[in-house]
């Protein structure tokens, strides 16, 4: 059975673990990371000419998309990429600008030169002019002179241009019949708003999601305090002793701290991010913190004497692995849209779980215990012989000599030992007195004679 100081511990590192599982289940709960916008939507399939002829709402499909945002097809990024980058390229004057949009929210303007120079490769998308109006133009300074490349798509004529418009078109609301977006070819086509006039837009990415990862064979394992995890009990009802076995199911949160350290670079924005783990993609915070529920079975047994009963409890070691790893980083941008970026090298992650469990038996239960039956005689002399022992281990703290050699009488030869010994004393010592007596009177003839013959 334990111990005082050892219930005491268990009971403080029982409390301790709730403790720690409900600040770890906070720290998973209240992750500070991107929720994506339901009012921003990401469409990867773009709008046929036809779907325009009949007049099809690109927002039909989904009422609740304030913002919907169609990313560009290959002919498109090609398009693009002949005409901005060698008739408007990095060496003119000019430049023409696109917003960049995070979850649905405007982050900034992007130059064209900035996709010619190579200095990114980003996910390019259009945005309806109206949307872009309604969601964005407020937030814009109407003092600016700039332009914006946007798209044009005629029914007509059966064609899409790349064109560009102005900033003050879109912050003072032009009309429909004064404004337009010039073609970027001939600069002497114009479009309407009744052309369907699509603005382009950079869609930033929302995480970053950390995928391949493999572990090196580095690793750092530091271990804290055990905790309770399950009480149980085994049971033996056969009359036969054999080993029994049992098992207890618990739960913990297991922590994942990601070290962003070792992640960001100047290449990479502190964004959440997506780690895979354990067969599943952790959603972290923006310090790389995170966790994930676990479910664990624990196994234990022993040898067991017939028909008794133990009671058990499960006690588990709570344990923090330091490891590095290698990933794939793949820029996320929503919608289940993701795409590679870079790799990165000696990632640093701490697991904080549960490393393993070990039974605690205790003190068998005499409810349990088979019942002793004893013959009339027997039980008279078993219950004689237990008062006896029980009367001697009371009377052992108060112990007398008085009383000892009361109750314990010397053995019958004991005295008649002694009065003999003192018998033998007495005699040894008369007749070592008469030999010195004799002795003594020898010595005093002798020198009586020597006087007389001298004299």
């Amino acid at each position: 059975m334990h111990s005082i100081g050892g219930v005491l511990s268990l009971c403080s590192g029982y409390f301790a673990t709730i403790l720690l599982l409900i600040v770890l289940q906070c720290s998973y709960t209240a992750v500070n990371a991107y929720e994506e916008n339901d009012k921003f939507c990401i469409r990867t399939q773009p709008m046929l000419l036809a779907d325009i002829e009949k007049h099809v709402n690109p927002i039909d499909d989904d009422p609740n998309c304030k913002v919907l945002a169609t990313t560009l097809t290959t002919k498109e990024k090609d398009s693009f990429m002949e005409i901005m980058c060698k008739d408007h390229g990095t060496s003119y004057k000019d430049s023409y600008y696109f917003f960049k949009l995070r979850n649905g929210e405007l982050r900034g303007r992007g130059s064209h030169k900035d996709i010619c120079n190579g200095v990114k490769n980003p996910l390019l998308a259009w945005v309806p002019y109206n949307m872009v109006l309604e969601n964005f133009a407020q937030e814009l300074n109407p003092k600016e002179q700039l332009s914006y490349i946007g798209k044009a798509t005629d029914v007509d004529r059966a064609k899409t241009e790349l064109c560009h418009f102005s900033h003050t078109d879109l912050v003072t609301n032009i009309t429909s019949d004064l404004f337009a977006c010039i073609v970027m070819i001939f600069e002497d086509n114009f479009y309407g708003q009744d052309s369907n006039i699509n603005v382009l837009v950079e869609i930033e990415p929302l995480m970053y999601e950390l995928r391949n990862i493999t572990y090196l064979p580095w690793v750092n394992v530091t271990t804290s305090y055990k905790t309770l995890l399950d009480r149980s009990s085994l049971n033996n009802p056969n009359s036969e002793p054999k080993q029994i076995y049992g098992s207890v199911k618990y739960g913990f949160v297991e922590k994942v701290h990601v070290n962003v350290s070792t992640i960001y670079n100047k290449n990479l924005d502190h964004l959440p991010l997506l780690f895979e783990h354990a067969g599943a993609v952790l959603e972290l915070n923006d310090l790389g913190i995170g966790g994930v529920d676990v479910t664990a079975k624990a196994y234990f047994g022993r040898f067991m004497d017939p028909r008794t009963s133990v009671k058990v409890e499960v006690i588990g070691q709570w344990a923090e692995h330091h490891q590095q790893f290698n990933a794939d980083v793949f820029d996320y941008f929503g919608y289940g849209i993701k795409r590679y970026r870079n790799e990165i090298h000696r990632g640093e992650v701490t697991f904080t779980r549960i490393e393993s469990a070990e039974p605690v038996y205790e003190t068998p239960d005499s409810t349990h215990l088979t019942s002793i039956t004893l013959h009339s005689g027997e039980e008279k002399k078993f219950e004689r012989l237990e008062m006896a022992d029980t009367e001697n281990f009371t009377q052992t703290p108060n112990w007398d000599v008085n009383t000892y050699y009361d109750s314990h009488p010397y053995p019958g030869f004991y005295p008649w030992f002694v009065a003999g010994s003192i018998a033998v004393a007495v005699v040894l010592l008369v007749v070592v007195f008469n030999m010195v007596r004799i002795w003594s009177k020898k010595e005093e003839k002798k020198l009586y004679k020597l006087a007389a013959s001298s004299a």
